[in-house]
């Protein structure tokens, strides 16, 4: 039998892709660049949620921060949701108190223009009632002016006691005039 010895030519490592060092360096720089990405891509994810938290937890009220505890994210999150729930049925409790004054406002609307209307059918008797208790408040203010003197408290007691006993003489006089004022109009 023959044997057969095989030769193996020793390996030049330098030519093959695997073996060299410069795709070595290359697979380990490739690497280490995809971890280094990695690493960073998800530092600044980290970053972001935290600044989130951060502006998330300034937006809260004073009110809302817990005294002498330790804020965490959960408590934030909670916090935050209770907080735009309070906030949801402020604006719901304002759009009905909305609601129930553009309500009212509607109904003042009809009456004034239902008062407008009667205004305009019957313009003849409101304008001389107007007239008529105008001069009877005219004649009374102008009386009380002359007669009652307001310097100090005692003599406006007296002059406002004299005043009225002599109102009524002066109140006659006003009524006969207010009276006629009908029949003047005509």
């Amino acid at each position: 039998m023959s044997r057969r010895t095989s030769f193996k030519a020793p390996r030049d490592d330098s030519l093959s892709p695997e073996g060299s060092e410069c795709s070595t360096s290359t697979t380990q720089s490739h690497a280490d660049r995809k971890k280094e990405t990695h690493l960073r891509c998800e530092r600044q994810r980290r970053e972001a949620i935290n600044n989130g938290y951060t502006e998330l937890k300034a937006l809260l009220p004073a009110s809302m921060s817990t005294m002498g505890c330790k804020t965490t994210n959960a408590s934030i999150l909670f916090k935050a949701s209770e907080y735009i729930k309070q906030l949801q049925s402020e604006a719901d409790q304002e759009e009905k108190e909305l609601q129930q004054a553009e309500s009212k406002e509607a109904a003042l609307k009809m009456i004034a223009g239902e008062y407008e209307n009667m205004s305009r059918e019957s313009p003849q008797e409101s304008n001389i009632q107007s007239q008529m208790m105008k001069k009877l408040l005219d004649d009374c203010y102008d009386s009380f002016k002359h007669n009652v003197n307001p310097s100090d408290y005692g003599s406006m007691a007296k002059s406002l006691i004299s005043w009225v006993e002599q109102l009524e003489p002066e109140s006659k006089k006003s009524v006969n005039e207010i009276i006629r004022m009908p029949f003047n109009a005509m």
